[in-house]
């Protein structure tokens, strides 16, 4: 087994190594397993004959907390790659940072609080499911947060860094941020949740970030074939960006077009009925 690990998380970098949660792929591994295990068998057996949970303070703490340090380590990852241009003189193709070892460490620390950040992520689910809110615990719930902390773990023990993946870390922060203050005005005026008309937007926002992140990593395969970060990363940045348009865009299309169809259709056999009725 220890074998098989060692041929697919290669090259460790010696500072990821020493970081908890970060030098072995068994921690991801277990806690992934646990998470599947309550989402999916677990927490629906515990809440079958049960009252959905009150924890409408935790939420709000969590969101509120998730907004802070989504928006700090976006600002940060900004910082870091793109206030620095003697360091980085192509964006087009970021990579590390060999001359200055001050830069390179904020990109592998940066790095590894984005790692933390995804594994937290794996407790919304387990809200949803003491809400016995199941209808949210869907394939493309679970299965962006598995392959998101997954992968991030295997970029920074593999890699060592965020390198081309930096804009792509920002931008996602970005994103979480704009959501989870979704979430805290939702939580804090339930009444109204379906009266936000940004909510959509949120997936619209989502799917939108999946096509820059496509073409960020298309541009120095096409462009930049001499670029030093590495190819096959980029190649899983275009296959899963394709992957996530195509999913974010099934979840958008069924969610607001056909809703809105199916309310028109309702609508207007509402409309004739009651001409019906008149005559």
């Amino acid at each position: 087994m220890s074998q098989t690990f060692q041929r697919i998380f290669h090259e460790r970098d010696p500072v990821a190594e020493q970081l908890p949660l970060y030098g072995s792929p068994i921690p991801i591994i277990v806690l992934t397993l646990i998470y599947l295990a309550i989402v999916l068998v677990l927490g629906p057996l515990f809440m079958r004959n049960r009252k959905p949970f009150n924890i409408k303070n935790v939420i709000l703490a969590y969101n509120f907390a998730q907004i802070i340090a989504n928006c700090w380590l976006c600002y940060q990852f900004i910082v870091i790659f793109y206030a620095n241009r003697a360091d980085v003189p192509d964006f087009g193709c970021l990579t590390k940072f060999p001359h200055s070892p001050a830069l390179q460490e904020l990109n592998i620390y940066g790095l590894y609080i984005f790692y933390l950040l995804k594994v937290i992520d794996y407790v919304e689910t387990v809200f949803f499911v003491l809400r016995k809110s199941f209808k949210q615990v869907s394939f493309l719930h679970i299965y962006h947060h598995i392959m998101m902390s997954t992968f991030v773990y295997y970029l920074g023990s593999y890699y060592g860094g965020a390198g081309q993946y930096a804009s792509v870390i920002a931008l996602n922060c970005a994103v979480h941020g704009f959501m989870y203050t979704y979430y805290l005005v939702s939580a804090l005026q339930p009444n109204k949740k379906m009266g936000l008309w940004w909510k959509k937007y949120i997936t619209r926002i989502q799917l939108t970030h999946f096509v820059l992140v496509l073409l960020h990593h298309s541009y120095p395969l096409v462009f930049r074939p001499q670029c030093g970060f590495p190819k096959g990363l980029l190649w899983f940045a275009v296959c899963q960006s394709l992957i996530m348009v195509a999913l974010f865009g099934n979840f958008y299309r069924r969610t607001y077009l056909q809703n809105k169809q199916n309310k028109q259709k309702e609508d207007i056999n509402g409309n004739e009925e009651k001409s019906v009725k008149n005559k």
